[in-house]
């Protein structure tokens, strides 16, 4: 299953031990946090990861892999070095609020980890948009299943395995907004499909 995915080369920031200690100096911790974001994205855009925990542990990946074969981001045995929890708080809270990077699935259950937006939330909603137009099913009722794991219709490898919860929040948070989608819910109050218009 991973074999044929080589293993995601780290910057070399990632093996200079003072990385992993936060620094007094504000300037050189705003430069840390700046090198731990770029970390994190270019990470989660390799692996296709679009959500972690808030201890940085891949929670989901479109690509069909082990997520526990995976290295961790915040630790390098090499070196003998990790992050200590307060310090991933900082950086996850540095990658959320400062540059508008990640956003917690419910900022109430920080439990249940963080979008990571390796790829614009409004370029995620252009893709989906893009593809629904492309093949011709604009204005149809389709199912989030459809949308994120059909084979059938031709799904672009962009959106192709999304984390369901992810496209909820793609089509709410951007397509939603310019009027452009709608949710259609059951009758057991949850989401029975998704129309784009």
């Amino acid at each position: 299953m991973m074999s044929d995915i080589p293993q995601f080369q780290f910057p070399k920031i990632h093996s200079f031990p003072p990385l992993y200690t936060k620094q007094p100096n504000t300037t050189i911790l705003t430069q840390q946090l700046e090198a731990w974001t770029a970390i994190i994205l270019e990470y989660c855009e390799y692996y296709k990861i679009t959500r972690i925990s808030k201890d940085g542990i891949p929670k989901h990946s479109q690509l069909e892999i082990d997520l526990d074969s995976l290295p961790p981001i915040f630790s390098n045995t090499a070196i003998n070095r990790s992050v200590n929890s307060e310090f991933k708080t900082l950086i996850i809270n540095s990658l959320i609020h400062k540059l508008n990077s990640g956003e917690y699935v419910n900022s109430k259950k920080p439990e249940l980890g963080i979008f990571i937006y390796w790829r614009k939330l409004e370029d995620w909603g252009s893709l989906l948009y893009q593809y629904v137009d492309d093949s011709g099913q604009l204005g149809t009722v389709l199912t989030v299943y459809e949308l994120t794991k059909s084979d059938e219709g031709g799904l672009p490898e962009a959106i192709r395995g999304l984390d369901e919860t992810f496209l909820i929040k793609i089509i709410k948070g951007y397509l939603m907004k310019l009027g452009k989608a709608q949710i259609l819910m059951n009758e057991n109050n949850e989401i029975g499909g998704v129309k784009i218009v």
